[in-house]
């Protein structure tokens, strides 16, 4: 299997340079300190997402999954809240530092800049989001109904 030649990243914040944080994953692939990558550009849809901690302070909780199936990337928002006005980011960046950790995913524990950056609208993803009913309570108690 070749490796690609460019990886896409997801991101509710914009930045010029992407630089390796702590990730804090159900496995040890899905928590180490570096920057994560996927293949597809989709695959990082549910990490460009906005969502926010509730209540949005140091004490606040967030919680969500995302479920690739092919192309259709599905997030699961369990706990906290999206604005569904809201907008995120995904990074294309050049493969070459970057390792496969497992089916998916590829890491890499240097800052790269992005050769793209493209903003996504929250509001084209709604259809993407399975809420759980506290996270759509939350999320409409923020910001109305959708």
């Amino acid at each position: 299997m070749t490796s690609p030649q460019y990886l896409y990243h997801g991101s509710p914040y914009r930045f010029e340079t992407l630089v390796p944080q702590q990730a804090r994953g159900a496995k040890d692939t899905e928590s180490l300190f570096a920057l994560y990558a996927a293949e597809k550009p989709e695959w990082v849809i549910p990490f460009a997402l906005p969502i926010r901690w509730y209540p949005d302070n140091p004490q606040g909780r967030r919680d969500f999954s995302c479920e690739i199936s092919g192309e259709n990337v599905k997030t699961k928002l369990i706990y906290g809240s999206v604005d569904p006005n809201g907008t995120g980011y995904v990074y294309k960046v050049k493969a070459d530092a970057f390792r496969r950790v497992d089916s998916w995913q590829w890491v890499t524990e240097s800052p790269c800049v992005p050769v793209e950056i493209t903003e996504i609208k929250v509001r084209d993803y709604l259809h993407t989001i399975e809420f759980s009913e506290e996270a759509r309570r939350i999320t409409e108690t923020l910001y109305g109904s959708f």
